[in-house]
């Protein structure tokens, strides 16, 4: 009885292989895997199998598989970078009576580096709330966008932002939807000269990659006109101290010519 015990411990602290030990290998490995918009992909499957030659055949779940090349212990799917290609592809393989399954999630996306701001200068002097706006353009997967509005590489306090907005912009040859998403900020009364370095930044979450565009909202003329106008000023005090010193005024005047009206 203590051995038939023992026994089973042994056999349960080994970890369990399915198909003898036999795996199939598939590269890229990721269960998720995200794809530009008019990029290609290829998924390779494959199952080496000792008993007989393995059969791999990629599959689709509820989508169009796309091109599959399969071939003896293996199988190659390529993925044209269309929004229609998102969804889920299983690589199965047999060898013998065993059967293997692998799961892959793909994402196609679509974030362009599109981003428009408004206003388009910013000036000192309002006495009210200023809205700054921020717009990407020809996007996938709104959910997954987020807006910052950052002074230099730190987000900007005291802003009050407004609930994003999105709207379909066109619609793809393969009957898929791009849209913009806009998102607005209210800053406080600009009594003095606006922050010189005011960036949108726009970031698309897929899986574990993150991706980022960043726009600069441009610097007042009213700032860009002071500053040139005190350079300017500059220019000229430093041409009438070269002047002064090349031509320094006489210490005594010759006043022998001046006569008494």
């Amino acid at each position: 009885m203590e051995s038939s015990l023992a026994l089973l411990l042994a056999l349960a602290t080994v970890p369990f292989q399915p198909g003898g030990g036999q795996s199939l290998h598939v590269d890229p490995p990721e269960l998720e895997v995200a794809v530009a918009r008019g990029t290609s992909l290829q998924l390779t499957c494959s199952l080496s199998c000792d008993e007989d030659i393995a059969r791999v055949q990629w599959r689709g779940l509820d989508t169009d598989l796309g091109n599959v090349q399969s071939l003896p212990g293996s199988s190659i799917l390529s993925v044209h970078g269309m929004l229609t290609d998102t969804g889920t592809r299983t690589c199965v393989g047999s060898c013998g009576t065993r059967t293997l399954q692998h799961r892959t999630m793909i994402l196609v996306y679509a974030f362009p580096d599109q981003l428009v701001v408004s206003p388009e200068t910013l000036a000192p002097g309002q006495d009210r709330e200023v809205e700054v706006t921020c717009t990407a353009h020809n996007i996938s997967g709104p959910d997954r966008l987020s807006f910052a509005l950052l002074l230099g590489n730190q987000t900007l306090e005291g802003v009050r932002a407004q609930e994003p907005e999105q709207e379909e912009e066109t619609q793809e040859a393969e009957g898929m939807p791009l849209f913009r998403m806009t998102q607005r900020w209210l800053l406080p009364s600009l009594e003095t000269p606006p922050p010189p370095a005011l960036y949108c930044q726009v970031t698309m979450q897929l899986f574990n990659l993150t991706l980022t565009h960043k726009m600069e909202l441009p610097a007042s003329v009213i700032t860009l006109w002071i500053g040139s106008f005190v350079l300017g000023l500059l220019a000229l005090a430093f041409l009438a101290y070269r002047l002064w010193k090349r031509y320094p005024p006489s210490p005594h005047p010759d006043t022998s010519s001046c006569t008494l009206l």
